[in-house]
């Protein structure tokens, strides 16, 4: 198989993980934005992770907070830590929100718009931290942004078609897990539903993945493609509805 795409270049910011009772997830998850090309800082305590952001004072973009937080402590980082951040409160991402209409103003209320609900898995974890980190142009789906996601793809290889799952895509590719890819310089043929339709078109198989292989968003075996012959109106679907997967990471 194919080594894959070289690994993504580094973050210039650094992701502060605010985690006070050790019991959430977001110490486990942390690990995992390395690989991502992320740094995260960890903190527990709100005077600790205060004096993380005024050390880093213009090197820390995100604010990485777990949904149990209570509003009172949300409100003292928002004080202290927001001002260090590139967006301000707009770079907060508050993890694992109770599915409560009147918390969820009260978070939006205070400028925040980054939230990942439960459930949720490791990859998405990744992509709203770094859209926390990125500047709007860079959330735009045609910089070539790349959204976790799952639908399902046909993938038709010479005489033979194969059901798999899309885990991330972008305007011109996707990764499909798959457990038995075609090698890298295929031609296939996909066909995968967007928005309200199916998309039918050609794409090229550009690399092949083993199983855990370390430095990835996915570590399902599979491949990367990159899709071909789209026309205008394609791209322009693909477009709406990857901007609307970003926005199910939104308030």
């Amino acid at each position: 198989m194919s080594p894959g795409p070289a690994l993504q270049s580094r973050y210039e910011r650094y992701a502060l993980i605010f985690d006070p009772t050790h019991t959430s997830r977001l110490g486990a998850e942390a690990l995992g934005l390395v690989e991502r090309g992320i740094d995260p800082l960890y903190a527990n305590d709100v005077d600790e992770v205060h004096l993380m952001a005024l050390q880093e004072t213009g090197r820390v973009g995100a604010l990485v907070v777990p949904g149990a937080l209570s509003l009172a402590t949300l409100d003292v980082l928002i004080d202290r830590i927001a001002p260090q951040l590139w967006a301000g409160a707009q770079s907060v991402v508050v993890v694992g929100p109770p599915d409560d209409r009147a918390v969820l103003r009260e978070l939006k209320d205070r400028g925040i718009s980054w939230v990942l609900r439960e459930p949720y898995d490791a990859s998405e974890f990744r992509f709203v931290v770094a859209a926390a980190l990125a500047t709007e142009d860079k959330l735009d789906p045609r910089s070539g942004l790349r959204v976790p996601l799952t639908i399902p793809i046909c993938v038709r290889h010479v005489a033979e078609s194969t059901d798999g799952l899309v885990r991330n895509l972008s305007i011109g590719g996707a990764y499909v897990a798959l457990a038995e890819p075609p090698p890298p310089g295929s031609p296939i043929r996909v066909a995968l539903p967007i928005g309200d339709r199916t998309l039918e078109t050609d794409a090229t198989v550009v690399y092949t993945q083993r199983p855990d292989v370390a430095g990835r968003a996915v570590r399902e075996p599979g491949m990367g493609i990159a899709l071909r012959g789209l026309d205008d109106a394609e791209r322009t679907s693909i477009a709406g509805f990857i901007l609307e997967r970003t926005n199910c990471f939104r308030l």
